[in-house]
């Protein structure tokens, strides 16, 4: 009968993805360390998640992975112990190292072989690390003591080993016992004997956490490599100390401070072995060993449990299918209670219209902590471009210093997996074409590396996303001449700064001389502004000649619930989001009739403020009474219009739905929400309202 693992490695591919991603963050900021406590940390952090990912392959038999990881964990030991330092060049084979993994892992789950090309890159990754272990080193891993004759030999005829599991070894996931198990199905004539840690009462006993430790005897024809493989997948975890027959005395000297009973220890020797018969003599040594304290501080095991239970948070891994079918029912259930609402309000019995109220405001909350469980900081996104930035600097001959600000920055988890790619693209093209070499930058009085900013923040209800470089800013004469030659304007077109800079977003178009692996064929920004117009977002462009550019990226908050603001024109109900309204006004007592004749702006308290007539919009011929009509203001990042309408409506709880490829081509209309009445309205695009406006006004403004 066989077993399905497809789950398990399923599981395994997931983590192992996240412990790789954890290795290379911490390669990147382990090359720019400069303390050596910290520098330290990293390396153990590297040593845990390569060592676990090696454990993991083993289970599965995933012999390639195993393989790479294994040479690459032997190394970091070396450097744990402070044998090695890991340079620059070595921490470009791990980063190498993290790929070819990540890519073996993927194709093992797959069951799929690995090409001869990734096995030649495996095999030369595996020689570069042979280059810097020595082959006289023992393959001991982690917590292993294997010690060679110190001339103090005993006369032990049978094996002893010492077993002191750590205090987390449950909670990590493993068994004690089961080690010892297996050790007893590869050798002959096995003891144990354990030691409980009784210094904790029953009050402070806690069931997660380890409290024993072994003494196990047997008989071998095995080597000691052999018996450390026992123990191969809990190194980490475990003080582990192996006494060959006619072993060390410093061995055993060594581990008896691992015990804080020493009648046990002398106890458990005596029966494992006559030779143990007079320990205390055979040791040289009347004293017994030091205190708790001391032997943990010497020792450097875990330290004691603490006497309180310490609350711990708990992630729950669900599946993102999962959750946006929760978004998709809590969306329905919103539809639902407006249309309940709105019967209760129909019947006009005030208890009912009262129990509606406190329903609508539940149903309000259950939809704002659907929504958070869908959304995620940006700062993984963002580490993800250190090694990018890396990577790509070196390749140019270039010195980049990335800055990441507002990391914790929440946004829709829709948006942070179609993001990364267009951030890809601003990211390579400022290190290729904004920020100069390093001669270059010396020559105009700049240091020699060039700064990169990532930075995210919420504004407006939105959340902006900058790509900021101090490099040589934009060419606006070299782009409209580029731009010229490839017939998107006229020669004699005049444009006005920030429409030249949007120039580079059009298909095809590039400024670069040759192409490159990196840029050069353009294509890459055009990717920018179609996914970005995808999720409902702009793009602005921001630059000083000789300074640097600015990308600003600004996106809705969530793709599926909104807050919406619902307004009426010609007997139509139509949305936009609440968090872009600033103030609503009666036209008619902000401006005359007369004073708006022909006019696309008004004079609203000494600032002058571009308008649009939803109705002229719509291409609707009727008009309505001046009196009637109300002024929306509205704002998307700086810009400011005002929207003519014919009647509000109030706040609305909109649950977007998208109208489908039929009507993706419509201008300033971004979706659509069923109302309670089971009627049908349109949410309309604030940006592209305002950026009509605007240029309505600016049209108007040359004429005159």
């Amino acid at each position: 009968m066989s077993i399905d693992l497809s789950s398990a490695i399923a599981t395994f591919v997931t983590e192992s993805k996240e412990l790789l991603q954890e290795m290379e963050n911490g390669l990147l900021d382990l090359e720019s360390e400069t303390s050596d406590e910290h520098a330290s940390e990293i390396i153990n952090a590297l040593f845990r998640a390569i060592h676990t990912i090696k454990g993991s392959a083993g289970i599965f038999d995933f012999v390639h992975v195993v393989t790479l990881t294994h040479i690459a964990e032997t190394l970091l030991e070396s450097a744990r112990n402070g044998e090695l330092q890991l340079g620059k060049d070595l921490i470009s084979l791990y980063l190498e190292t993290r790929d070819a993994t990540e890519t073996l892992i993927t194709l093992a789950a797959a069951e799929t072989e690995p090409d001869q090309d990734l096995l030649n890159k495996v095999n030369h990754l595996v020689s570069c690390f042979s280059k810097y272990i020595d082959t006289d080193v023992d393959d001991a891993q982690g917590e292993v003591l294997i010690k060679t004759t110190s001339g103090n030999q005993l006369d032990n005829e049978r094996w002893v080993l010492f077993f002191v599991p750590n205090e987390n070894v449950l909670r990590n996931g493993l068994d004690p016992y089961s080690f010892i198990h297996y050790l007893n199905s590869e050798t002959d004539d096995l003891k144990v004997s354990t030691w409980f840690d009784s210094m904790f009462g029953p009050q402070q006993f806690d069931p997660e956490s380890n409290y024993l430790s072994f003494i196990i005897s047997f008989n071998t024809d095995k080597t000691e490599n052999d018996i450390i493989d026992v123990f191969e997948f809990i190194h980490s975890e475990a003080y582990i100390a192996i006494l060959p027959p006619k072993g060390d005395a410093e061995i055993l000297k060594a581990s008896i401070q691992k015990y804080q009973d020493i009648d046990f220890v002398t106890h458990s020797l005596k029966e494992a072995d006559p030779a143990f018969a007079d320990i205390m003599q055979l040791l040289n040594q009347k004293e017994k060993a030091p205190p708790p304290e001391q032997s943990t501080a010497q020792s450097g095991a875990a330290p004691a449990v603490n006497t309180s239970k310490l609350h711990k948070s708990k992630t729950l891994r669900v599946e993102a299918l999962k959750l946006d079918r929760l978004i998709d029912q809590v969306g329905e259930m919103v539809i639902t209670g407006a249309r309940t609402n709105l019967l209760a309000h129909e019947t006009g019995n005030e208890t009912l219209i009262e129990a509606m109220a406190l329903l609508e405001r539940l149903v309000e909350n259950i939809r704002d902590s659907s929504l958070k469980l869908r959304m995620v900081q940006i700062g993984e996104t963002f580490n993800k471009f250190k090694r990018v930035v890396r990577d790509i600097a070196d390749e140019l001959g270039k010195q980049v210093e990335l800055t990441i600000v507002g990391a914790e920055t929440e946004l829709d988890k829709t948006f942070v997996e179609k993001v990364s790619d267009p951030l890809m693209h601003i990211v390579r093209n400022a290190i290729d074409h904004g920020i100069e070499d390093p001669d270059t930058r010396r020559a105009q009085g700049k240091p020699e590396q060039g700064q990169l900013t990532l930075k995210a923040y919420h504004d407006s209800g939105s959340i902006v996303i900058e790509v900021s470089d101090d490099g040589k800013g934009l060419d606006q004469e070299k782009i409209l001449k580029r731009a010229v030659d490839r017939g998107l304007i006229s020669a004699n077109q005049t444009l006005q700064e920030k429409d030249v800079n949007l120039l580079i977003f059009e298909p095809g178009f590039s400024t670069a001389e040759s192409i490159t692996n990196i840029s050069g064929r353009g294509v890459g920004m055009d990717v920018v502004k179609r996914n970005i117009d995808s999720l409902r977002g702009s793009v602005e462009v921001e630059s000083t000649p000789g300074q640097g550019s600015t990308i600003l990226i600004r996106l809705p908050l969530t793709l599926s619930i909104i807050d919406g603001f619902m307004f009426e024109v010609h007997k139509e109900n139509y949305v936009i989001p609440l968090d872009t309204v600033v103030e609503c006004l009666e036209l008619h007592e902000v401006v005359s009739e007369q004073d708006i004749q022909d006019k696309s702006y008004i004079n609203l308290r000494t600032e002058v403020l571009p308008f649009i007539r939803l109705r002229t919009l719509f291409g609707i011929e009727e008009q309505i009474d001046h009196t009637r009509e109300s002024l929306v203001i509205v704002q998307f990042g700086t810009l400011r219009a005002g929207l003519v309408v014919d009647s509000l409506k109030g706040e609305f709880q909109t649950v977007v739905k998208p109208l489908g490829r039929l009507f993706e081509g419509l201008k300033c209309i971004s979706g659509a929400t069923i109302l309670g009445s089971g009627n049908v309205a349109i949410i309309l695009d604030v940006s592209a309202l305002i950026k009509s406006a605007i240029s309505v006004y600016e049209a108007l403004e040359k004429k005159h």
